[in-house]
């Protein structure tokens, strides 16, 4: 089975941000499958709008657990994260650059035009514990700031996510 990492790295700018009241900073992210990286690399991050990005990775992680496809697009530029189901208990974990590489898995990698597009199927829960346990993270991390964060969006989603979890067991 692969392991799934998910590392939020909240730097020097992020904690500026959360000192000033913005929960919603630009900090670096890294997921990991087994030996591929999804998002970042072994000394890199990918940047991104943490709220945003939390919030799409527990609504994939619950549409994973639902078996179903999901496609959170970062809406900044032509990026895409896809969860899909491979079968009970597996979901791939594509990024892909092109709305054509999210339609089309064939079109992925070497035919698309852009930068690769990395993908690795996951366990199905790990890949939720992961993104559960990132997402507590972060709001662990702005409560230090403002107990209240996080409160509208991102606690009741992970409090839906670890439900699920627990409900399917080990």
């Amino acid at each position: 089975m692969n392991e799934v990492s998910l590392v939020i790295d909240f730097d020097e700018r992020a904690q500026r941000g959360f000192e000033k009241g913005n929960f919603n900073v630009s900090v670096g992210v890294r997921l990991q499958v087994g030996e591929t990286y999804i998002l970042g690399s072994s000394d890199a991050y990918t940047r991104d709008f943490i709220e945003p990005y939390v919030i799409g990775l527990l609504e994939g992680a619950i549409a994973a657990l639902d078996e179903e496809r999901y496609v959170f697009d970062y809406y900044i530029d032509a990026m895409y994260l896809v969860f899909e189901p491979v079968d009970e208990g597996r979901t791939n974990l594509a990024f892909c650059y092109s709305e054509e590489a999210v339609e089309n898995p064939d079109y992925r990698g070497e035919q698309s035009p852009k930068l690769p597009e990395p993908e690795a199927v996951a366990p199905t829960r790990e890949l939720a514990v992961a993104i559960a346990d990132g997402a507590q993270t972060y709001l662990d991390t702005i409560r230090e700031y403002d107990s209240d964060a996080g409160s509208d969006y991102v606690e009741p989603l992970l409090d839906e996510l670890c439900d699920r979890i627990d409900s399917i067991g080990k």
